[in-house]
């Protein structure tokens, strides 16, 4: 397949990360991308400054006025939402795209020194078509089905989340279409899990490398989401409405089957250390709940604090 030569603003930038070779289809000198819609509190420059040997290049797409930086190796804007932003940017990418696995992540999510280039390793090593790194524990968290298992090195899951999926590159071509479905991006994980079901494709967590999700929105509206309010547009209704195009859906979970263990655990034992953690997240669902009182709550909580201690010792104390 012939190479196209990068168009528009983006054309010299993205040129010059190509090696001389480019013209015949060659792969960047770095194989990964990591595309991140960014505001002024971004992790982004946290996790290039911690990775000095990283293999992934970095896009950053402002949705604020640009930055005074120079860290990553592409710079743009423009896009309604995330997804908008990486439509805008990748139709200015040569084909074939110089990158094997590309990343579109949000600006509040972060992953520890090395484990982003880790977490791509992995993603090509096995051959994934669409994976995410897996939730640590104490992290916010939405679905428990994305909460890290260490039993697993990848597990087959039902879905990614839209916060930080990574695709390989043909497997992105292919849900472009998807990416416009809704204005708020709620549904558009939803779509790519459908669209893949229908083609036997896995879709995996990687337990092996895990992240944080460094905002939990306490409950309150971002200005992403007032203006979806402004607009008209509710999330859930268009979540909804993408979830009725796809029934087949069974919602977010791990499945039976597909994954791939950790190489000391016993192989007799390991699908049922995976049981066993999963049925273990309910406590991820505990503790969120619990974060959510004491947030909308504190003074009720505090002011009950002494007396639960004290109902607790009596117990203590009765059963000795």
């Amino acid at each position: 397949m012939r190479a196209c030569r990068p168009q528009g603003r983006l054309a010299p930038v993205i040129e010059a990360l190509l090696p001389p070779a480019a013209a015949g289809g060659a792969p960047a000198q770095r194989p990964y991308l990591l595309f991140v819609r960014a505001g002024t509190a971004s992790t982004h420059a946290r996790m290039i400054g911690e990775d000095p040997a990283r293999n992934w290049d970095c896009c950053v797409s402002w949705y604020v006025p640009p930055q005074p930086e120079r860290l990553a190796e592409i710079y743009c804007g423009g896009g309604f939402n995330k997804l908008d932003g990486f439509l805008e940017f990748w139709g200015e990418v040569p084909r074939p795209a110089p990158w094997r696995y590309v990343m579109i992540m949000d600006d509040d999510v972060y992953l520890r020194p090395g484990d982003l280039s880790r977490f791509f390793a992995l993603c090509d090593r096995h051959g994934t078509r669409l994976a995410q790194p897996a939730l640590r524990w104490l992290t916010n968290t939405t679905l428990n089905s994305l909460v890290r298992n260490p039993a697993c090195v990848l597990r087959r899951v039902s879905c990614v989340e839209v916060m930080a999926p990574c695709f390989a590159t043909a497997t992105l071509e292919t849900l472009l279409p998807t990416f416009g479905l809704t204005r708020s991006t709620w549904g558009a994980d939803v779509a790519w899990a459908g669209e893949l079901a229908a083609q036997g494709v896995p879709l995996y967590v990687v337990d092996a490398v895990a992240m944080d999700h460094t905002r939990s929105g306490d409950g309150r509206p971002t200005a992403f989401y007032r203006k979806l309010r402004a607009m008209g547009v509710d999330p859930q209704e268009e979540l909804a409405r993408v979830r009725r195009q796809y029934p087949a859906f069974p919602g977010p979970r791990t499945l039976p089957g597909g994954h791939v263990y950790r190489p000391e655990l016993p192989a007799a034992l390991a699908p049922a250390a995976l049981w066993l953690v999963e049925r273990m997240k309910f406590l991820v669902r505990l503790r969120k709940k619990t974060l959510r009182v004491v947030r909308a709550r504190p003074r009720a909580v505090l002011q009950a604090l002494p007396v639960a201690v004290a109902a607790a010792y009596c117990r203590v104390y009765h059963s000795r």
